[in-house]
């Protein structure tokens, strides 16, 4: 299977490198190109967070676990190795859809993605949407989203990049790019190869010296992790009209299963798990004025292999289809509206039968400036699941600019948004402890927010407020339940179950300052967020005292950072705060800021750049757990060697 997923591959790169080698009539370029319709527009009144390039370069050797713990207050659940997870506002993994090129990429079986698999090298741009969103991106979309874009560019001509890191603990990454655009098309691809040993020391608190009454100098074992992969991007413009695109995006990932202090001291299995990942997107769309027609297709393949036990793989597949038309000018606003398809199948040796289903959302969106400061967006989708529960998600939202001019602009907005989750498929056909009678979960979503903004000829200062409530009905979660099973499944079992109302209440702040002095440039900012997420019986009774924080959330997480740009050298500093945690079992685990600093060196010849990036991370060596009786690294370094042509 895995030898034919390639054949595939090379056959499409061959017919991309054809394509690019045929001669091409030169055409007249169009001012503005989007070959998709950006839903982000019609996002009004939400939180919206883009990663400009100067922080994605600094962790473009890693994942998106690393470049969220670096940037933003969003709380990552993860270990040492190859295993991380997000809580969006309080919320699961299971309710941030991860969305590539529009199509949202969390597994099937487990209802989410690992943060650790998905390489900052492979995208150029990055977006972080806060709150639900639903009504746009459809399910999982509860807590936030994320898009994973690449830009299209044209008359670049040809483009190289590769880059070269040695890290701390056997820690190596090799990635190429290699790109060429003109009037008509545009092609680029990019492959990267990650190699961590991951044996690093650390003090074992679950294992102790009774004679000296101290704890255990340890090194930690079984975390190494190989990741490799493949995006291949593809635009082609047939006339002034109508383009053609595509991108594959091939990946695999390979990590241990990393021990617990105690296992690792006292010795434990050792266990590997390694995915296969293959997206695909590709698709037309005509631009006639006003008018904007898009169709596309997507295929989603999902492969995962547990301790090589071939018996007992897993692996789904996703078809979809959409057709969409944007009208920027109908009834003096921007109307959307569209049809998404989606075939879901599965060979899972867990479940009693491969699952097929089918699932048509129908959306639209309508986005009106009422008057000149006042814009509104109406989101309306129906998710249509056959033979399974139905779900209808609508948002509204409002910005209105306050004050606006050249130097100063100040606005306010407002949202209120449905969102869902339909349980995945492993809630509902895990045999023997899956429920096929789990209901979808269900969220409302309020949000008010302000930002301030100055601009000056030396200096540029942005702050931002937010505050929400979200409410969560139908939270699924795996309990240890009595059944009537025969043997031998009889007895107490793990089973999925709607049992809880949670409601996160918080706030968000961020800061931002931008300034030069002489030949010196300057930025700081500073992102803080509260979060108080619990079990309730009342959404509405907001006595604080009797509630109980939801374990591995904390309430407090902050980020800062501060880049000193000087001729062609930059140095960062920055730190994170992730407060104290609740564990399953009420264990409270201390809170912890962890320092990181880069200095970073380019060298310009002409249209030739070399950079050199020294990363220090964990930079006080500060001993701490992200879970409970997991070690994580104390100081690192990695060295990234970067050449760039264009």
């Amino acid at each position: 299977m895995l030898l034919k997923r390639f054949t595939f591959l090379g056959f499409v790169f061959f017919m991309h490198f054809t394509i690019i080698g045929q001669t091409i009539d030169t055409i007249v370029l169009l001012d503005d190109i989007e070959l998709t319709v950006r839903k982000q527009k019609f996002l009004v009144g939400s939180k919206i967070e883009a990663m400009d390039s100067i922080k994605l370069n600094t962790v473009s050797g890693g994942s998106l676990t690393d470049m969220i713990n670096r940037y933003l207050p969003i709380y990552i659940k993860q270990d040492a190795g190859g295993l991380s997870t997000i809580r969006f506002r309080g919320t699961s993994p299971d309710h941030t859809a991860i969305m590539f090129d529009g199509i949202n990429i969390n597994s099937l079986t487990l209802g989410h993605s690992n943060m650790s698999n998905i390489p900052m090298f492979l995208f150029d741009e990055v977006k972080v949407q806060f709150g639900s969103s639903s009504s746009l991106y459809g399910t999982d979309a509860i807590g936030g989203s994320i898009q994973l874009n690449n830009k299209l560019e044209l008359n670049k001509g040809f483009s190289t990049e590769l880059q070269q890191d040695f890290g701390s603990f056997g820690s190596y990454f090799t990635g190429l790019k290699l790109g060429y655009s003109n009037n008509k098309i545009q092609y680029s691809i990019k492959a990267f190869y990650q190699q961590k040993e991951n044996e690093f020391s650390f003090l074992n608190i679950a294992a102790k010296d009774f004679e000296k009454d101290e704890f255990i100098d340890d090194k930690q074992k079984n975390t190494a992790i190989k990741n490799y992969g493949i995006l291949q991007i593809f635009n082609f413009k047939i006339t002034d009209k109508l383009f053609f695109y595509t991108k594959q995006w091939y990946q695999n990932n390979w990590h241990e299963v990393q021990p617990n202090m105690s296992e690792n001291y006292y010795g434990a299995d050792y266990k590997e798990i390694e995915n296969n990942n293959l997206r695909i997107t590709t698709g037309l769309n005509y631009n006639s004025g006003k008018h904007k027609f898009t169709t596309g297709f997507g295929y989603v393949y999902d492969y995962q292999l547990y301790d090589n036990n071939y018996d007992e793989t897993i692996s789904t597949q996703t078809i979809t289809g959409d057709f969409n038309y944007y009208n920027s000018n109908f009834l003096s606003g921007n109307f959307n509206v569209g049809m998404n398809y989606s075939h879901l199948t599965s060979d899972v040796y867990a479940y009693k039968e491969d699952i097929k289903e089918d699932r048509f959302d129908f959306y639209t969106s309508y986005k009106l400036k009422i008057i000149q400061s006042l814009t509104m967006a109406v989101n309306l989708r129906e998710t249509v699941v056959i033979d399974y529960a139905n779900q209808f998600a609508p948002s509204i939202g409002f910005d209105y600019r306050i004050i606006e001019t050249n130097e100063k602009k100040i606005n306010a907005s407002v949202s209120v948004s449905k969102s869902f989750k339909i349980p995945s498929f492993n809630d509902r056909f895990w045999y023997p402890n899956g429920n096929p009678d789990i209901l979808p979960e269900n969220g409302m979503n309020y949000e008010i927010g302000s930002k301030y903004s100055i601009k000056g000829n030396k200096n540029t200062l942005n702050f931002g407020f937010t505050a929400f409530v979200l409410n969560i009905d139908n939270w699924i979660q795996w309990i240890p339940v009595t059944n009537s099973l025969p043997p031998p499944n009889d007895g107490t079992m793990w089973r999925p179950q709607n049992i809880t109302e949670a409601q996160s209440i918080g706030v968000e702040l961020d800061f931002d300052n931008t300034f030069k002095i002489r030949n010196v440039n300057l930025s700081w900012g500073i992102r803080y967020s509260l979060t108080n997420v619990s079990s309730v019986d009342d959404f509405w009774n907001f006595n604080f005292s009797e509630r109980e924080q939801l374990f591995y959330t904390p309430k407090h997480i902050a980020n800062l950072y501060t880049t000193v740009g000087y001729d062609s050298w930059y140095f960062n500093l920055s730190g994170s705060y992730t407060g104290e945690r609740f564990t399953e079992s009420r264990e409270i685990l201390e809170g912890y800021f962890l320092a990181n600093a880069s200095i970073i060196k380019n060298f310009n010849l002409k249209k030739n750049i070399f950079s050199i990036n020294l990363n220090i991370n964990n930079l006080f060596n500060k001993a701490y757990q992200n879970q409970a009786y997991y070690a994580m690294p104390g100081t690192n370094f990695n060295l990234s060697l970067k050449y760039l042509y264009k």
